[in-house]
């Protein structure tokens, strides 16, 4: 079946919006030594969870804005149908699988989150979805956006698979933020 770009870019939105509230209705009510708690003697903090997602979305943040500043709009876009890249699909697919991941290293927290990083990551999970509608009526499938996890040389991804990434991996987190808060 066929996916047109606007009907991608609707599900995401509806998904990101409904994980984002999904994670506040979790977070809001912890107080910070719950946030910062490991009941997982080898796996992240909340915090940490928090810090890693926000970690990825800053270093994709400046390199979309150039992107975006220097494309032209295509109001055809929307309509026209969008297909992952093999880089992209490849990333997105290894996040939707339930197996344990360990994060590349430019995307690992320390160990302390900063201040306020749930509402931090509210925040930007916000913004993303701003900049998602911002770019729709652009070629998600022409216009493409490197990973920093990996060398300059790797193939780039479209920004459809940036986006959808960016989605399935708040998703994944969510399910993570679920179990560690669910030990507490």
């Amino acid at each position: 079946m066929k996916l047109l770009q606007r009907d991608l870019h609707q599900q995401l939105r509806t998904e990101a919006n409904s994980t984002r509230e999904r994670i506040a209705g979790m977070l809001r009510p912890l107080d910070l030594s719950q946030i910062a708690a490991h009941p997982e003697p080898e796996g992240w903090s909340i915090g940490q969870v928090c810090e890693h997602l926000l970690i990825a979305d800053e270093l994709y943040k400046d390199p979309f804005a150039e992107l975006l500043r220097t494309s032209r709009p295509d109001a055809g876009a929307p309509a026209r149908e969008w297909k992952s890249s093999f880089i992209g699909g490849l990333i997105a697919g290894s996040l939707l699988k339930p197996a344990p991941l360990k994060g590349p290293k430019v995307f690992r927290p320390g160990p302390t989150p900063r201040d306020g990083v749930v509402e931090a990551l509210l925040t930007h999970e916000r913004e993303f979805v701003q900049a998602m509608d911002d770019a729709a009526n652009y070629d998600w499938r022409a216009l493409r956006i490197g990973s920093p996890a990996l060398p300059r040389w790797a193939p780039k991804m479209n920004v459809g698979d940036g986006f959808r990434i960016h989605v399935v991996h708040l998703t994944r987190h969510a399910g993570q933020i679920e179990r560690v808060a669910g030990k507490l």
